[in-house]
Order: structure tokens, then sequence, then C-alpha cells
């Protein structure tokens, strides 16, 4: 019977010792000013972001041109195409907005001054400058990539950190309820 309760003994401070870390962990990170279940929301928000990034720039964006077809050398036809081509441009480019959304970075007026001189290039059928804001776009793309990475794993060290702190400070306090206050 005595073994029971030994057993019983251990299996409660191991518990108890669990539950209070863990209390102390999101305590802790409360006056950091940290809230753990966003950060990790936040990190599969970026993850799910950087995917789709990412499929874009490795063949997403040069699959969207070539279902364009050809570039006509006619004129209505080519007013069409440019349209249909800044209607491409503007889907890839609303990527980027979704991530300076996450980072509250958006602004309203350069999307739409961005939105309107991609209507005006394809009204007038310039060919050559949609092909440049695409390329700009890209480009964007890339820089928003790499800043996408960079949080995400600042936030992945973050969260290490903390499962780091919380199995410290488990078995510090296993420790302490062994020696002292549970004995």
């Amino acid at each position: 019977m005595s073994i029971l309760n030994r057993d019983v003994v251990v299996v409660i401070k191991f518990v108890t010792s669990c539950v209070t870390a863990g209390f102390l962990i999101f305590f802790i990170s409360a006056l950091t000013g940290e809230d753990l279940l966003k950060n990790q929301n936040t990190i599969r928000g970026l993850e799910s972001l950087l995917s789709e990034i990412s499929t874009e720039l490795n063949g997403g964006i040069d699959r969207r041109i070539k279902q364009l077809g050809e570039v006509p050398e006619v004129n209505p036809y080519l007013q069409f195409y440019c349209a249909e081509l800044a209607k491409e441009i503007h889907e890839i480019s609303y990527i980027t907005e979704k991530q300076k959304i996450s980072f509250d970075a958006f602004n309203v007026r350069d999307f739409e001054h961005k939105s309107q001189r991609l209507v005006s290039y394809s009204e007038n059928g310039d060919l050559k400058n949609l092909l440049g804001e695409l390329e700009i776009v890209k480009r964007e793309l890339k820089n928003y990539a790499n800043l996408l990475d960079k949080k995400r794993n600042r936030l992945g060290r973050q969260r290490t950190d903390y499962i780091i702190l919380f199995f410290a400070l488990w078995l510090a306090i296993y420790f302490y309820y062994g020696r002292g206050v549970l004995r």
C-alpha cells in the first residue's frame, strides 16, 4: 500500500509541476507582451502565404503567361491580350498585398495607383510596360518571401525558446516539489 501511495505522490508531483510550469510560461509570455497562441496561428498563416508565393515564383507566373497564348500583332487583339495580362498581373500582385496586410503595411492608395496604372497600360496596348510591371511584381514577391521567411524563423525561434524554458521550469519545479513542499 505504501508503494502505491509513493507512486501516486510521484504522479501528482509530476502533473502539478507540469501545470505550474505551463502557467508560469503563459504568465511570463503575458508579461513580455507575447501571445503564444496568436504567434502559433501567425506562423501557420505565414507558412501558407509563403507556400503560395513560392508556388507562383516556381512556375506559377510562367504558367499564367503561357495560358494567354502568343502575343497578337493586330491592335484590337493586342489590347485584349494586354487586358488579360493586366488581369493576371493584378491577381499576382494581390498576393503581395496579402503579405502587406499581414505586416500591417497595406496602403490602399498605393494599390489603387498600381491598379490604375495596369488599366491604362492595358487600354493603350502597352505590352512593354506591362511586362515591366510583371518583373516588378516578381521582385516584390521575392522580397516579401524573404521577409515572411525571416518573420517565420523569428517566431519559430521564439516558440522554441519558450518550449525550452517550459521544460527547464518543469524540471526545476519538479525538483522543488520533490525536495520541499510536497515531501
